[in-house]
């Protein structure tokens, strides 16, 4: 310990040099956060765990294809199905069809609705109301926020998928982990447009239990399977990594980005030490000459290597504590407000992200550390640094 100032006095004798290095090392360890904070979220339940009670019933073929609205009785008679609401995506356009006024829109049962969905509660306005207006709908808190929505308030949703316009007012709004969607009564869907009466997108239904969580999908799909509308039940983490499938291998192609970035750090680590080592190649000599054993040079180089990087990853796991909250929010606000829902500090991508620079740290001091103290007393005073 007793080396400690010498080690950090050493560090900041280039202080622009020393900056401009903790600044090319923060900037790449943010990155590192915000991808393994991605990474991560693709795997977590924003729920709670209560998502994980949750199925999907859709049609075998596509997600795009209806399900006659009898299977509803059907899969509410099956052994450990709590819950069902029926839903529909109905998409269309609010304001305009720019990303900034892109949220989700689906036709529910709004009597069902917050029972398959349990971890939301409504915070304003209440159910009853909701039921009563069959023009009403729920929407969640941040989304009511965003637009500056009061109760009672009346917008217009312009059908793309549906050729109709639906007039909505605003009745309830409600609180949980994805607040950024708003849900209608289906009703009003089928008033709109009387040829799809009897159908339904998909159902959503609440398991008692992970049990029989796992015993239904195969019991619903047996049930269906010989007729004309087939169906696939899934688990809601199972669809909504379907969805993210269909991007690609979003994590193998996450974790290439993050080992890139690594690499790069690796670079501008070791050649800041490389450079530091020659410059006082006559200097490391004179220790050696005033008796500095060899095992004191390595520590000293490299622990000056350490330093730096230690310095490096608190300052940028620090930045992104710092920044994540704005971060969050912004990304909950835009298009991707469902993924977002799931987003927050992992612990333990924070300790990797650390762990990651002090390991460049200890491998980028390696090298120029051996050099310097292997390098002869007089071979270092021979040479002008």
């Amino acid at each position: 310990m007793k080396f400690v100032p010498l080690v950090l006095k050493s560090l900041f004798r280039k202080k622009t040099r020393s900056i401009l290095t903790l600044l090319a090392i923060l900037l790449p360890l943010f990155v590192i956060c915000v991808m393994g904070t991605m990474l991560k979220t693709l795997d977590s339940d924003p729920t709670g765990g209560k998502g994980m009670f949750r199925l999907i019933v859709r049609h075998k073929v596509s997600i795009t294809n209806w399900l006659p609205l009898a299977y509803y009785e059907k899969i509410a008679q099956i052994p450990g199905v709590t819950h069902v609401v029926k839903m529909n995506w109905f998409g269309g356009a609010y304001i305009d069809q720019s990303p900034k006024n892109q949220f989700a829109r689906f036709s529910a049962d709004m009597k069902t609705l917050l029972d398959v969905f349990d971890e939301a509660s409504i915070v304003q306005g209440s159910k009853e109301e909701l039921l009563a207006d069959r023009t009403g709908f729920l929407a969640g808190e941040m989304l009511v926020k965003k637009y500056g929505w009061q109760l009672g308030k009346k917008i217009t949703l312009k059908g793309d998928i549906y050729p109709i316009n639906v007039e909505l007012t605003l009745r309830a709004v409600f609180k949980g982990p994805d607040e950024t969607g708003i849900y209608f009564h289906h009703e009003t869907l089928e008033e709109g447009l009387p040829r799809i009466k009897g159908y339904v997108g998909w159902f959503w239904l609440k398991a008692a239990s992970p049990e029989a969580a796992q015993k239904i999908p195969p019991a619903i799909d047996a049930m269906f399977e010989n007729s004309s509308e087939p169906t696939k039940t899934e688990t809601e983490k199972e669809m909504q990594n379907g969805f993210i499938s269909m991007l690609g291998n979003v994590k193998l192609m996450i974790t290439s980005i993050c080992a890139a970035i690594v690499f790069v750090i690796l670079l501008i680590a070791a050649n800041t030490m490389a450079m530091a080592a020659r410059e006082r190649v006559t200097e490391i000599a004179v220790f050696r000459t005033l008796g500095f054993q060899k095992s004191t040079i390595l520590g000293l180089i490299l622990g000056e290597s350490i330093a730096l990087a230690l310095f490096g990853g608190l300052l940028g796991t620090g930045v992104f504590v710092l920044i994540f909250p704005g971060f969050k929010a912004a990304l909950a606000a835009s298009p991707m407000g469902g993924f977002a829902a799931g987003m927050k500090l992992f612990p333990e991508v924070l300790g990797v992200a650390f762990l990651v620079t002090v390991l460049v740290g200890l491998v980028s001091g390696i090298v120029p550390a051996v050099r310097s103290a292997q390098r002869s007393i007089t071979d270092g005073l021979r040479q002008v640094a």
